[in-house]
């Protein structure tokens, strides 16, 4: 009879390992797939995907593609990196920034864009004329002040436009009076500083502003505003003066 016990409690200890071995046996797929689901989506999360509408924005981006590379003066994008960048939107109408703090896109749109570049920013803006072309602005900005270029764009051919003096009419000329101004000379002289910004927020106009200290208390005398707003004229594809004044401004 106690043979009879022995046996019986051994079995059953018996059945109890081996469910227990089962249980643990199935249960180790499951913690696998939970494992491989967190990799994939750190993998995804670690990816910068950054949307932009091929069709939509096609004409900014292929003039971006015909830039040289002194649009580019303080930083480099040279052409490769550009058509592969261009190739991927194209083919997914979205890229993806795997270093964002280098490359950062800040806006995008038809008729302009803008991306911070480590501590500088650049952007691009392009202006249709009549005879369906584009004017085509490139912005640098650094921590000496705004580096321009102009250009044209016609049947995908690319030329160099004019010069910032003749697209803005002299705007530093248009800033000064005309009456007056014999003890002007050193204030003038000043305009010469790299202290202006280039506001091209708003389509078909630019605002170009001085720096903090050009303020009317102290160069009234001398000037007649430290802003000035241009209008874009598609038939003569030049930027035409529409007022120049006064911005309020602390002398710090």
């Amino acid at each position: 009879m106690k043979q009879l016990l022995i046996i019986l409690t051994l079995t059953i200890i018996s059945c109890k390992n081996k469910n227990q071995e089962t249980i643990s046996t199935t249960s180790k797929p499951k913690d696998t797939v939970k494992v491989e689901n967190l990799e994939n989506n750190q993998k995804t999360d670690s990816i910068n995907i950054v949307a932009i509408d091929f069709e939509k924005n096609k004409d900014l981006l292929d003039i971006i593609l015909l830039l040289p590379d002194s649009a580019f003066p303080s930083w480099e994008w040279k052409s490769e990196d550009r058509i592969k960048w261009y190739n991927e939107i194209k083919e997914n109408d979205f890229y993806t920034d795997d270093n964002p703090d280098y490359f950062n896109q800040k806006y995008f749109a038809p008729n302009k864009a803008g991306f911070s570049i480590v501590d500088g920013f650049w952007s691009i803006n392009i202006y249709k004329t009549i005879e369906n072309s584009y004017i085509v602005i490139t912005d640098d900005i650094v921590g000496d002040g705004n580096n321009l270029n102009f250009y044209e764009v016609k049947s995908n051919v690319l030329k160099q436009y004019l010069d910032e003096k003749t697209i803005f009419s002299d705007f530093k000329e248009q800033m000064k009076k005309k009456e007056n101004n014999k003890n002007c000379e050193d204030k003038f002289e000043e305009l010469n500083d790299p202290i202006f910004e280039f506001d091209f927020a708003n389509k078909n106009k630019i605002e170009i502003e001085s720096s903090w200290y050009l303020i009317k208390e102290e160069y009234e005398n001398c000037l007649i505003g430290n802003a000035l707003l241009y209008n874009f004229n598609p038939e003569s594809k030049k930027f035409e003066l529409e007022k120049v004044y006064w911005k309020s401004k602390t002398n710090k």
